[in-house]
């Protein structure tokens, strides 16, 4: 897509609150054994092995696009099980989507450059300490950190972008620790992912109730949240502060500042191509095929901690009050515009886009370095 097209685009979605984001997870099928995850092999959970059907695919990427979805993030399960990874990949970039993968990086040597070819330009590689040992015991991965490292060390050249996904667990003693295991992998970058023991709702299986890895007090929690914070004064950290102090408010069980966009601007699709408003809700908005035909929800939701889709509500949160700020003009609402507009949530959610700007800018700019910008 040309970038004037692209410009068009997205004016014409910021009357709807800018473009959406859809989590597709492709298969059920995970070759590791984490302990905090329900999708691992050993525990015996998936008992019918799926995978999307890539026919299928290609007619519901047409109907995503059409309801405004621009951001892709490819999971599972392990997505590079799936032998059409990178075709989907492909289909996706050829419709101007922007796509991304979360994988455990055994595979990626192997397919690091048909993705690359298809037009994938960030990925996301779970780490769970920053004890190597540590990492590929809970794994069940023996040597993945090598894995790791040779695809890392080749992304740049293949104008691609290494980010680090790291669950908060109790392999995490010290988080400053993860700085120099990061570093000597090659990440660019990190995203944490906040813990969870209680079940999800939908067919996603993130999640364990048994771990002892995520089992953590609220005064444990709230203190994890802020070791994240405070990590960004050493090495990038994607998750925005205001999300991380809103997590904190919600173990608290204070009021928080931004409500989730799940529904609304953040879906999350699975491998029977059914559409949910997010992997915690307990009920599927639609089948991809009715999702045109299905109303949005956006009722101000504060119910989990499902980092993904809290984390992204803070980023979208301007954009969607523009959105909200244009409807409201259009039907001479002077004063309801303005007041979508000047509220401290949105400097809130423009301090975090303009404080990401240098990762948001790498994803954007085909893997070149940081210190380029």
């Amino acid at each position: 897509m040309s970038e004037l097209r692209q410009m068009v685009d997205i004016g014409r979605l910021l009357r709807h609150g800018g473009p959406s984001i859809c989590n597709i997870a492709v298969t059920n099928v995970c070759n590791a054994t984490c302990d905090f995850c329900n999708f691992a092999y050993d525990k015996g959970l998936v008992t019918h092995r799926s995978y999307i059907d890539v026919d299928n695919y290609r007619d519901a990427l047409d109907i995503l696009y059409r309801r405004g979805v621009r951001y892709l993030t490819f999971q599972g399960g392990e997505p590079l099980l799936h032998p059409a990874m990178a075709d989907m990949v492909a289909m996706s970039t050829a419709k101007g989507m922007v796509p991304a993968i979360v994988t455990n990086g055994w595979l990626l040597p192997k397919r690091l450059d048909e993705l690359a070819e298809a037009g994938l330009k960030t990925v996301f590689i779970s780490i769970d300490s920053a004890v190597a040992a540590e990492h590929e015991r809970n794994r069940g991965l023996k040597g993945v950190c090598d894995r790791i490292r040779e695809a890392t060390a080749r992304m740049v050249e293949l104008e691609m972008t290494p980010m680090a996904s790291v669950t908060m667990n109790k392999l995490i003693r010290d988080y400053r620790a993860l700085v120099p295991f990061l570093r000597e992998l090659g990440f660019a970058a990190v995203s944490f992912s906040y813990p969870r023991k209680a079940a999800l709702g939908s067919s996603s299986l993130v999640y364990s109730e048994d771990s002892d890895l995520v089992d953590f007090t609220p005064e444990q929690l709230i203190t994890a949240f802020q070791d994240v914070n405070d990590l960004r004064t050493d090495f990038p950290v994607q998750n925005p502060q205001a999300s991380l102090a809103d997590m904190q408010r919600h173990v608290r069980g204070d009021v928080e500042t931004f409500p989730c966009f799940g529904g609304y601007k953040h879906f999350y699709m699975d491998w029977k191509l059914d559409l949910y408003r997010c992997e915690a809700w307990d009920e599927r908005m639609c089948s991809i095929w009715d999702f045109e035909q299905t109303p949005l929800i956006r009722d101000g939701c504060t119910a989990c901690t499902t980092d993904c889709y809290r984390d992204s509500s803070v980023m979208l949160h301007f954009a969607v009050s523009i959105g909200d700020a244009l409807n409201n003009l259009g039907r001479g609402r002077v004063g309801k515009a303005a007041a979508d507009l000047f509220t401290r949530a949105n400097l809130k959610s423009v301090g975090a886009v303009w404080s990401h700007r240098r990762i948001l800018a790498r994803q954007a700019a085909l893997g070149r370095r940081i210190s380029d910008y």
